[in-house]
């Protein structure tokens, strides 16, 4: 691994840059002049190099669902998306991306189109051609990064030897160009790291190994779904709310005050859309992500890429969302505000936005 020494303990203003404020604010207004920025996709549900201890997609996940999206499909829609004014794609749920096999063939095509990719990725399958393969083609990358412990990452990742995988590919990562100081503020790497009772004491570590190579770290609290929902997992790793607590007294010192994840694009400006082609939104607020409340989803199928359009998804996602923001005792419901946010934001700043949203909408 790199060098852990630490010269740099001065505050750390550094973002990620498809969650900085720049690259929101340019959604929220491509958005409201009825174009659609943002693609929120789902690929394969094959993950078969790590089986995390709180994976929120188990046992959803592991082996590729039958009906995934084709290759041909997925670039179809795509050039549709570019149509309609998308600047983004943000993959950050199901399984690992890098085992789908249209994957880099996708990448290549969204280069040519001008859409840049936000990932999520176990980084398991990165070395050092697929690192450059990566850069080359403007991808921004949040890796999974619990801890510099190997033994507890280990056990965290279900298998031994994975945490030395991730700690390889940061190391090509960095070799590749990656977390440069483009003199904005933001960088195109992230850590997610998931404080949990394994690795609660190991955190300030991966955050100043962080800010000393220009690398965003993302804190969010574990989630109540998948496997984490199982009553022995979760009071074996969910902190008190003391602890968090704690810790985020110790995350402001090293970064800044009153941290706390940043607020993703694709909730607020785009539609997801499922590995097998289902456009989903939030049952409940009609927002993109299933995930940013930080318990099981509870989705609404609006239809599917393979009948619609995605025009007349966008649309339907649309009238769904407003239709939604008139219950203003269920919204309410779902105002919370967490120590660190989760997937995508604080919920309670989410949904204050997307009041601001829909009020403005045409």
């Amino acid at each position: 691994m790199r060098n852990l020494t630490y010269e740099k303990e001065e505050n750390s203003t550094i973002i990620y840059y498809p969650w900085s404020r720049e690259v929101l604010d340019e959604c929220i207004k491509d958005y409201l002049e009825g174009k659609l920025p943002v693609i929120d996709l789902e690929l394969t549900a094959r993950c078969s190099k790590c089986s995390c201890i709180y994976c929120d997609s188990r046992p959803g996940v592991g082996e590729a669902t039958p009906f995934e999206l084709t290759l041909t499909e997925t670039l179809n829609f795509l050039k549709e998306a570019k149509e309609l004014g998308a600047k983004w794609m943000y993959v950050c749920g199901l399984g690992e991306p890098l085992e789908d096999p249209k994957f880099f063939d996708m990448v290549s095509y969204m280069s040519e189109l001008g859409i840049r990719l936000s990932l999520f990725t176990n980084a398991q399958l990165i070395n050092e051609n697929v690192a450059k393969f990566l850069r080359k083609n403007g991808v921004c990358l949040i890796i999974k990064l619990d801890t510099f412990d190997e033994q507890i990452f280990d056990k965290i990742l279900g298998g031994k030897g994975k945490a030395k995988r991730i700690y390889q590919a940061i190391d090509y990562l960095l070799e590749a160009g990656y977390a440069q100081d483009n003199g904005n503020g933001t960088t195109d790497l992230a850590f997610s790291i998931v404080p949990t009772k394994l690795n609660l004491s190991s955190i300030p570590e991966v955050i100043k190994f962080a800010k000393l190579h220009n690398i965003f770290p993302s804190i969010g609290e574990l989630e109540f779904s998948g496997k984490a929902k199982i009553p022995p997992i979760w009071k074996k790793l969910a902190l008190s709310k003391e602890e968090t607590k704690h810790l985020r007294s110790i995350v402001e010192r090293m970064l800044w005050p009153n941290y706390k994840r940043p607020i993703c694009p694709a909730i607020l400006t785009g539609i997801h859309i499922t590995n097998i082609g289902n456009c989903v939104v939030d049952k409940d607020t009609g927002l993109a992500c299933k995930w940013f409340l930080l318990q099981e989803p509870s989705i609404q199928v609006l239809g599917n890429i393979r009948t619609d359009t995605l025009t007349t998804l966008f649309d339907k996602a649309k009238k769904y969302r407003k239709k939604c923001f008139t219950n203003e005792e269920k919204i309410r419901e779902h105002e919370i505000d967490y120590i660190f946010g989760g997937c995508g934001g604080n919920p309670r700043e989410v949904i204050e936005i997307a009041k601001e949203i829909v009020t403005k909408e045409k």
